[in-house]
């Protein structure tokens, strides 16, 4: 093989390619007449009385739904809500909804009341002796069973 080395000093200095005359001058308009120019398009939606009066009822509506179906915050009861009220109202409203004291030691407040000894006292001062001891007996009786 021939081991030629080409230099560059030895190429022709010749362009193979040929650009007519005013090319790039002319090269913008051929470019823009050859461009299908498309219509300016309408939007999809546009503004009309009625869509306006519709979307101004439906949010009203929502306004409406929401100021109705969200219940209200209670503030704070205070330090004795029950204070004001007597006894015997407590009492009757128990009554009414067919509660029994056994109910109510069920719940861990009442216990946790009945924990203080003075509020046992309280609360055994107001009851017949007799009625105590029938008590008793019937708790006996029911734990032998």
């Amino acid at each position: 093989m021939d081991d030629k080395r080409i230099r560059l000093e030895d190429l022709k200095r010749e362009t193979p390619f040929s650009v007519p005359d005013d090319y790039f001058d002319k090269l913008p308009q051929m470019i823009q007449s050859r461009i299908v120019s498309e219509p300016a398009r309408k939007p999809l939606i546009g503004w009309s009385w009625q869509r306006s009066a519709a979307l101004v009822s439906a949010m009203s509506l929502i306004f409406v739904l929401v100021w109705f179906t969200v219940p209200e915050r209670q503030g704070a009861l205070g330090e004795e809500p029950l204070a004001n009220i007597s006894d015997a109202s407590i009492v009757a409203y128990l009554q009414e909804q067919d509660m029994s004291y056994d109910d109510l030691s069920e719940h861990s407040t009442v216990q946790k009341a009945f924990d203080a000894d003075s509020t046992m006292m309280n609360y055994l001062d107001d009851l017949d002796s007799h009625f105590i001891r029938q008590q008793i007996l019937d708790f006996d009786l029911k734990e032998t069973i």
